[in-house]
């Protein structure tokens, strides 16, 4: 209990109620959207499967996705609007002093401290890029589904694909996350 009490005031101290809250129905929605994919299925006509979990793990997946979409969006412009642009996305204005900092620290073996423009507002930035690109695509696709263009198939490989740069900075962001809080956290006797 004490890990989960002080993880919890760890984001307390960095997010605002607002954004904190949206950072963790996002991090359960689109933990529940990639274990809903595994069950999703298709018939060849490109309708919902009729075996039970093949029909509910696919209209849970459509389900979550479509919530998925505001939800993310509120939660991008709320981390924008408490941080600003250049927090998170540095290198488009030319600010990359902070992240050579913060990758010198790095080389030596030390773990640099969360800041504006530095390497972990970067990656959060990153983050925040894919889970736009996963959540437009899946979007996309849904539409085509609907719609059925001839490149439908094509906008649900884009998006299979784009699913993986989220699954992938959900790995490290979680253990980044952890190591941090571990380190801040840890008994000084260690």
């Amino acid at each position: 209990m004490k890990v989960l009490s002080s993880t919890m005031s760890y984001f307390r101290e960095r997010q605002t109620p607002l954004v904190l809250s949206f950072h963790i129905a996002v991090l359960l929605m689109v933990i529940s959207q990639i274990i809903f994919s595994n069950f999703m299925g298709f018939t060849r006509a490109g309708e919902v499967a009729s075996q039970l979990p093949e029909r509910v793990g696919t209209w849970l997946h459509i389900g979550t996705g479509l919530l998925l979409v505001p939800v993310s969006l509120i939660f991008l412009f709320a981390v924008i609007k408490q941080r600003g642009l250049k927090y998170y996305f540095p290198y488009l204005v030319g600010d990359l002093e902070p992240l050579k900092a913060d990758i010198q620290t790095l080389l030596k073996f030390k773990l640099p401290a969360p800041g504006p423009a530095g390497l972990a507002a970067v990656m959060h930035g990153l983050g925040l890029g894919a889970l736009l690109l996963v959540v437009l695509s899946g979007f996309t696709w849904f539409l085509c589904w609907n719609f059925q263009p001839s490149w439908a198939y094509q906008v649900k490989e884009v998006h299979g694909l784009l699913t993986g740069l989220i699954e992938a900075y959900l790995v490290g962001h979680a253990a980044m996350g952890i190591l941090h809080i571990y380190l801040r956290y840890r008994a000084p006797s260690l």
